[in-house]
C-alpha cells in the first residue's frame, strides 16, 4: 500500500548553501545526516559504481526533501540551469505559498532568480534556486486542490511510528 509521497531528491553543488536556502526559503529543518564513500551497499542500491557524497533529510510543513552534494563520480550532465520547463524529466518541485510575489521577492533575495513574472492576479510563477533547480511558487488555485484533501492524509497518523 502506498502511504504517501516521500520526497524529491535534489543534487547540489554546496550542501551548506542549500540547507542555509531551503531552510531560509521554505522553512525546511534538517532531521538527518547521510553520507557515504567507497559503500558497496550505496552503489548498489544507487546504480552507481566509486560514488561518495554528502546529504541530509529535511522536514517541511507537509513534505520532506533530501539533498545531496557528490563528490564522486564526476558528473556527465549539462547544469540544470540550461534546462527549461518544457524538456522531459522532473522539472521542477512546487510549493503553496501565501503570496507568490512576495515569496518570489524573498526567493530572489536569497540568491534565486525569476524564470518568469507574476501575470495580472496571477497565483503562480516558475523560478530557481541558487543551484539552477526549478521551483514553482504557488497559491492554492481551488479548494479542491489544498492539500488537506488529499487521499491519504488523514490516515497517515496510523503509521506515525
Amino acid at each position: 500500500m502506498i502511504l504517501a509521497f516521500a520526497h524529491p531528491g535534489i543534487v547540489v553543488p554546496d550542501l551548506k548553501k542549500a540547507i542555509e536556502f531551503y531552510g531560509k526559503m521554505f522553512g525546511f529543518k534538517v532531521i538527518g545526516n547521510e553520507g557515504w564513500e567507497d559503500s558497496d551497499a550505496y552503489d548498489q542500491a544507487i546504480g552507481l559504481k566509486g560514488s561518495a557524497a554528502k546529504g541530509v533529510i529535511m522536514a517541511g510543513h507537509n513534505c520532506h526533501i533530501e539533498l545531496f552534494e557528490y563528490t564522486a563520480p564526476e558528473q556527465t550532465v549539462a547544469p540544470p540551469e540550461t534546462f527549461l520547463a518544457h524538456e522531459t524529466g522532473i522539472r521542477h518541485i512546487a510549493f503553496y505559498v501565501d503570496d507568490s510575489q512576495k515569496e518570489l521577492d524573498r526567493l530572489i533575495s536569497l540568491g534565486g532568480c525569476a524564470l518568469g513574472r507574476l501575470p495580472e492576479g496571477g497565483g503562480a510563477v516558475y523560478a530557481r534556486d541558487p543551484f539552477g533547480n526549478m521551483i514553482e511558487l504557488c497559491q492554492i488555485p481551488t479548494p479542491e486542490e489544498s492539500p488537506l484533501n488529499l487521499p491519504g492524509v488523514a490516515k497517515l497518523g496510523d503509521y506515525a511510528g
